[in-house]
């Protein structure tokens, strides 16, 4: 049996190649596509797959969102968190049910034990203080 020939194409010409070249180059081949196939059955994208036209932050860059506006609000929140925990227990388990748990004022004053108006009237004394905590805080 004769030695058989091996090529690999580079720049589209063939260019002759040992075999363990040829094999390892195939090896190397097939196991990428192999996990290419893997990546694409789990909807994983490579950032090469990004890159297409050389300049990879330009394709990554959402205009859509507003860092700034993103970081305020987290401040904000981190704020309000920080004026609620300066609540007294009551005040801040009224606060919850109204504004965290959804319950309505009549649920609340139910609840409570108390009338709807009290209920009312007390909510509104809280967000004015919490009013007061952030106008400090911020």
């Amino acid at each position: 049996m004769a030695n058989k020939e091996y090529y690999l194409y580079v720049k589209g010409k063939a260019v002759p190649v040992s075999e363990e070249v040829y094999k390892a180059y195939w090896k190397i081949t097939e196991h990428e596509k192999y996990l290419q196939r893997k990546d694409w059955k789990h909807n994983v994208i490579s950032f090469s797959a990004l890159d297409y036209d050389g300049h990879f932050v330009d394709n990554i860059v959402d205009e859509s969102f507003d860092v700034e506006k993103i970081v305020e609000t987290q401040m904000m929140i981190e704020a309000l968190r920080d004026a609620i925990s300066k609540l007294n227990d009551e005040e801040r388990d009224i606060i919850d049910r109204l504004y965290f748990n959804d319950e309505t004022l009549t649920g609340v004053a139910r609840v409570k034990g108390v009338t709807y108006q009290s209920i009312q009237w007390r909510k509104d004394r809280i967000l004015r203080k919490l009013k007061k905590i952030l106008e400090k805080l911020l």
